[in-house]
């Protein structure tokens, strides 16, 4: 199975989508068996807010075979949390080589954050599907447009929005992005 089947799944949902309900499809359409959720305070939020790890691992993340990992950090928000844990979940999506699925991979991509000049590679650009499957999934199609509609004609805001979505809102805007739906036809 595959992210467009839970983007479908998504289309007959109302607002505000369950992140646990995200968790369970994501289980029900992939190999992952278990998806641990963790929190940290180890880590500033302003730098990394979270991160995702599929089994099986060692020490010092001991995950068996088909169990995962979402590590976040734990001065987010809730708005924020939700956006971040859909984004880690997404990563059960990603192809083979866009899988940072060792320590030293995590690393090198982490490193790369910070570096403009940087190649982008597979996993860099797992890091964008994420995002943007995160963004698709927490709203469906038909509400995306309604709520598009009525920004247009001065009839919400996107503040209004993001709290119905509960998300924040500076990612509202990218949701009413006059591309948004071909980005989403391109992430299957």
């Amino acid at each position: 199975m595959s992210y467009s089947t839970l983007y479908n799944r998504v289309q007959s949902e109302k607002p505000k989508i369950s992140t646990r309900w995200l968790r369970d499809q994501v289980i029900d359409l992939t190999e992952i068996n278990s998806i641990i959720e963790q929190w940290t305070g180890v880590v500033d939020a302003d730098s990394i807010r979270g991160w995702y790890v599929e089994g099986p691992q060692g020490s010092p993340v001991v995950l068996k075979e088909k169990e995962s990992l979402i590590v976040l950090a734990r001065s987010l928000t809730k708005d924020w949390r939700r956006i971040v844990y859909t984004k880690e979940l997404m990563h059960t999506f990603d192809a083979p080589d866009e899988k940072t699925d060792t320590p030293e991979k995590f690393d090198k991509l982490t490193e790369r954050f910070g570096d403009p000049s940087a190649d982008l590679n597979a996993m860099y650009r797992a890091e964008a599907k994420a995002f943007w499957r995160a963004l698709a999934v927490l709203c469906p199609e038909k509400y995306r447009l309604e709520q598009q509609a009525l920004f247009k004609a001065n009839e919400t805001s996107l503040d209004v929005v993001a709290a119905r979505l509960r998300i924040p809102s500076q990612f509202v805007g990218d949701l009413f992005r006059e591309d948004f739906i071909e980005i989403v036809q391109n992430l299957k």
